[in-house]
């Protein structure tokens, strides 16, 4: 295949690339034009765009790059003007096609300057933007003030205040970087973002089981405190919620093996197998757990805001004081002070002392034991749900969960003791 395109001359090669480019954009703006009975431009205008964008980046090679400047001002003075004229008749119109007729002016250029894969790769991102139309409306449709803002809050966060954090070693033993300690802030809300928006538009009232899972991507430990108050208010639905509460602590085992993997990818190699087997344990008995039954009723899970900013400073304070607490728990009290920490830490918490313990493991000698740490903390955590569970759910509820549960704190602690 490759010797066939070789054989090709290239001039013709780029010709038919910027052809494909402008179909490509031409076929979604033409179907976009149909639905709304409205544009100018279409399955023809694009490929012309495009081949004209192509001839004159070739041009440009010959005489002067000047050229290429110069028409793409005078090709966008037109668009604008275009877009003056159909205002004043008063047809209302979007700037969305003449953005495009732009782009694709650009990438026959680009076609021409021998960035194929480039162009190609870019033509495909545009096109999914323009397809998109309709998702985003609705998706914008079903935002909250509260959502924009936390969107608005993160990007700030991320764009604006982490690439000015100083990216240098402060504290006792240089154990405070800034920029480390914001970056981790930034990824974990990150994650949270996608674990909320899920629960939103994929998980909320679809389901016990499937906002579980979803919710699960967020905090377990949220919603074993939903799930067992809602076991209480709903005996009958006991099983239901009990299998709810178990799978979102099953995903809580994917979910610390990527943060992981983030930080230190060598890890995952050694928390692969215990992660896999409590995974398991949880899924199948949760399985087990619930009736072939259709008419589960639906539920939803409320877990707040995607991004308060005083929980986004607070996992970063837990961090560092994780950070402290596994840095003189190993000087003073040699491993045994690691896995004090974890226990206290997984109590709260199990991201921070995951990433604490990853970063930990950075050297080869030290993978196991920083393994058998996290594998502590999700121990502690699992009690703490178990006991929330108990306390706080219906007996039912409480007995299936404590009984799953202290077969996973039982298996986890063997797995220590055999490591």
């Amino acid at each position: 295949m490759t010797e066939v395109f070789k054989n090709i001359n290239p001039f013709i090669l780029g010709l038919l690339i910027s052809l494909g480019i402008g179909l490509i954009l031409g076929l979604e703006r033409e179907y976009d034009k149909l639905k709304e009975e409205q544009g100018f431009a279409g399955i023809r205008t694009f490929p012309i765009v495009a081949i004209i964008g192509f001839i004159l980046g070739n041009l440009s090679t010959t005489y002067t790059p000047w050229l290429v400047i110069i028409i793409l001002a005078a090709f966008l003075l037109f668009l604008s003007l275009s877009h003056l004229s159909m205002i004043q008749k008063h047809v209302m119109t979007g700037i969305t096609t003449n953005m495009a007729l732009f782009a694709t002016l650009i990438l026959g250029v680009m076609v021409a300057n021998h960035l194929h894969k480039e162009a190609v790769a870019t033509s495909v991102i545009v096109v999914t933007l323009l397809s998109l139309k309709t998702t985003f409306n609705t998706f914008i449709k079903n935002i909250t003030s509260e959502e924009l803002f936390a969107f608005i809050k993160f990007s700030i966060i991320a764009l604006l205040i982490l690439p000015f954090l100083p990216n240098q070693d402060y504290g006792p033993e240089g154990l405070l970087n800034p920029f480390e300690i914001g970056a981790i802030i930034v990824i974990v809300s990150f994650l949270n973002f996608i674990g909320y928006f899920l629960v939103k538009y994929v998980g909320s009232k679809r389901g016990i089981l499937l906002t579980a899972i979803l919710g699960g991507l967020i905090s377990s430990t949220a919603v074993a405190w939903i799930y067992a108050s809602r076991s209480k208010e709903s005996p009958e639905l006991s099983k239901e919620y009990a299998a709810g509460i178990i799978i979102a602590s099953a995903i809580m085992f994917p979910r610390l093996a990527v943060l992981a993997y983030i930080f230190n990818s060598v890890i995952l190699y050694y928390l692969v197998v215990p992660f896999i087997i409590l995974t398991l344990i949880c899924l199948i008995s949760a399985l087990l757990f619930i009736k072939k039954d259709a008419n589960v009723p639906k539920t939803d899970i409320n877990l707040g805001n995607p991004l308060n900013i005083l929980n986004a400073l607070g996992f970063g304070g837990i961090y560092v004081v994780i950070l402290f607490a596994v840095f003189y728990g190993n000087q003073f009290f040699g491993e045994s002070g690691l896995y004090y920490s974890a226990l206290i830490a997984g109590l709260a918490d199990t991201d921070a002392i995951t990433i604490s313990m990853a970063k930990f493991g950075s050297l080869e000698d030290k993978l196991a034991l920083a393994t058998n740490v996290i594998i502590t903390a999700t121990i502690s955590n699992m009690i703490v749900k178990l006991l929330i569970t108990y306390f706080k759910g219906s007996k039912k509820t409480g007995k299936l969960v404590m009984f799953i549960f202290g077969s996973v704190v039982l298996i986890g602690s063997l797995l220590i003791l055999l490591r």
